[in-house]
């Protein structure tokens, strides 16, 4: 259980600095914007690594059994997380109604496995990051930050948001066991 403690704290922590202001240029002007991002890109692969590794290894202990619709809402709360996910980074209409809708889409992500799942590990990865989207969103927020509006939103985006989530939302579904040892469905 260290090692995904561990993986979370790395990579939740790492996320929350750019809504630091201070600590972020701070963090730039010493080391540079490439050096920063490098270094930034390759802590948030080993916290994701860790993460990964700890919840494998961690063992399953129940906490609380999941309620019966549970499953059944994760199968709608997950596609409706990666129509988000592709949202938040084309100029879509979702994109421009939903403040934060990568935030959003992980929000859902996570409840849609705390929904499904009752074991502490589960609680600890999904709930950490069910925090983690509402702590950013806040963040986001309170600072005035919104997703580009460089480009108006066109509704070919959205319909390629849409496919191309649903697309990505079924081949995780498809490859869940394969990838994290339980079945989607």
């Amino acid at each position: 259980m260290a090692l995904l403690v561990a993986g979370l704290a790395l990579f939740v922590g790492l996320h929350l600095i750019p809504g630091i202001a201070p600590l972020r240029a701070g963090l730039v002007a010493r080391t540079g914007e490439k050096r920063y991002r490098g270094a930034f890109s390759a802590l948030a692969f080993a916290g994701l690594a860790l993460i990964v590794w700890g919840y494998s290894a961690a063992p399953f202990e129940p906490v609380y059994s999941p309620p019966d619709w549970g499953r059944d809402a994760a199968m709608w709360m997950v596609p409706a997380a990666f129509v988000l996910f592709a949202a938040a980074n084309m100029p879509t209409h979702i994109r421009s109604v939903v403040r934060h809708p990568m935030l959003l889409g992980l929000l859902l992500w996570a409840l849609a496995h705390l929904a499904a799942n009752g074991d502490l590990r589960s609680l600890m990865l999904f709930g950490g990051f069910a925090g983690f989207s509402l702590v950013a969103a806040a963040s986001a927020v309170a600072r005035g930050k919104r997703p580009p509006a460089d480009k108006a939103p066109r509704l070919a985006m959205d319909a390629a948001a849409l496919v191309s989530g649903l697309a990505a939302a079924g081949l995780f579904a498809y490859l869940h066991a394969t990838l994290f040892g339980a079945p989607a469905l």
